[in-house]
């Protein structure tokens, strides 16, 4: 702990307890990284997911080995961040879009997880601390689940076997009314549903939940004043 202890002094923060908790009992560690994680690494990690190993596109860091990752959102020649804001970053996803924890919405021990991209000035607040995020990314991962998806197996038994396993290890950090809904809908069949797209389009998906009800999901368990707000961070 003392290397994570020396990042929090180094940032002027201190992380939620959770994370510290999660940290702590290996949960951030995906294994070695390389060209052969696919192959090596990722199935032996499936037996006990780390954290989100099958959430919706997002890849946990490891704050040590990131750290130089987490202190780049500071400059501001990298990032024109309002002096308002105080971004900790401690995910990505596969376009290079960034979690943060955001400091300065901080309520007690609650502190917002937010989306910050990487590539345009609007965030938008997810949660208001890291074990509802935790839940809505475990939730969200059952609404389109395709050969994009890393809980994805040619056999429905197959992908439910991997969203189980996730659950196991993740239960200690969720709540039990979390944990309730969750094992609800993974003991459901996929069904193939169509939702509408931005544009006024249409998109057939092959999920355990529906876009639709997942917001709904969100909007009954995890509400509060700033869940899905969006903001621009350069004012």
């Amino acid at each position: 702990m003392t290397a994570l202890r020396e990042l929090e002094q180094e940032l002027g923060i201190q992380y939620p307890e959770l994370y510290t908790k999660l940290y702590a009992e290996g949960m951030l560690d995906l294994g070695p990284t390389g060209m052969h994680w696919a192959e090596i690494t990722f199935p032996k990690l499936k037996l006990n997911p780390p954290l989100l190993l099958f959430g919706e596109d997002i890849e946990i860091w490891d704050p040590i080995a990131y750290k130089a990752g987490i202190a780049e959102i500071k400059d501001r020649e990298v990032y024109e961040i309002a002096a308002s804001y105080q971004f900790i970053p401690f995910a990505k996803n596969g376009a290079g879009d960034l979690y943060v924890f955001q400091y300065d919405l901080q309520n007690g021990e609650d502190i917002p997880i937010t989306f910050f991209p990487h590539d345009d000035c609007e965030a938008e607040v997810l949660a208001k601390n890291l074990q509802d995020f935790i839940f809505r990314q475990l939730l969200e991962a059952t609404r389109e689940i395709d050969d994009y998806a890393m809980v994805f197996e040619e056999e429905e038994e197959e992908i439910k076997r991997n969203l189980q396993q996730q659950l196991r290890t993740h239960r200690p950090y969720l709540t039990d009314r979390q944990i309730q809904l969750l094992e609800e809908i993974y003991n459901r069949d996929l069904v193939t549903y169509t939702y509408q797209l931005p544009n006024g389009g249409k998109q057939e998906a092959e999920g355990l939940t529906t876009f639709d009800e997942v917001e709904a999901i969100l909007q009954r368990e995890i509400n509060f004043e700033h869940l899905n707000k969006t903001f621009d961070y350069t004012v």
